[in-house]
């Protein structure tokens, strides 16, 4: 029975995720969540009763989705120290792999949350935990890449990597080439 109700759970985390990518912030009631994962009207409501629980059930569906990736940067650490140049090169293919076609609503659902968070105190926190996480984790990979202040400059590396990705999203005439974003991340880690 409780691996029944984890599986729900995730089916409307991951609902609730595709709503966000489809309608926004706007678009995600519990309703259009039942009728995203097929469920009979008033579902979400028992598993997630309020908003902020609802968006921080599809925070943590975001997390998880994007671990493997995340991962993959988690082996850069023990590999270095690399070349600022090949630091960027592993970088740059997380931002590739998120900017993929199969992987892109996800993104988009990501940017859906930060502004959500923005309106709601309650659901910001959940996030800024989820950033403390990976700020943690930018400074234990910026060693690997040469940086020689790593706690100084992960707040830096998750805005260059935030930048990058609404440039690309939602700037289509700017969107950078593959070996552009390499040449910006390379020159983030010469500096550091």
């Amino acid at each position: 029975m409780q691996a029944e109700s984890g599986a729900r759970r995730a089916q409307v985390a991951q609902a609730a995720l595709e709503v966000l990518e489809a309608e926004g912030g706007r678009g995600l009631t519990h309703r259009a969540v039942d009728r995203r994962a097929a469920l009979a009207e008033g579902s979400t409501s028992n598993y997630y009763p309020s908003r902020e629980a609802l968006l921080t059930a599809a925070l943590q569906r975001l997390v998880e989705l994007e671990r493997p990736g995340v991962r993959a940067m988690e082996d850069l650490a023990p590999g270095g120290p690399y070349e600022p140049w090949r630091a960027a090169e592993l970088v740059a293919g997380l931002v590739q792999d998120w900017l993929a076609p199969d992987r892109f609503g996800l993104t988009v659902a990501r940017y859906e949350l930060i502004l959500e968070a923005r309106r709601r105190p309650e659901f910001q926190l959940a996030l800024n935990e989820v950033r403390r996480e990976y700020r943690l984790l930018a400074a234990a990979l910026l060693p690997a890449a040469g940086c020689s202040d790593p706690e100084g400059h992960a707040p830096h590396l998750l805005a260059a990597l935030d930048g990058l990705m609404v440039n690309q999203l939602f700037e289509p005439a700017t969107a950078l080439s593959e070996a552009e974003i390499v040449e910006h991340l390379a020159r983030f880690f010469e500096s550091c």
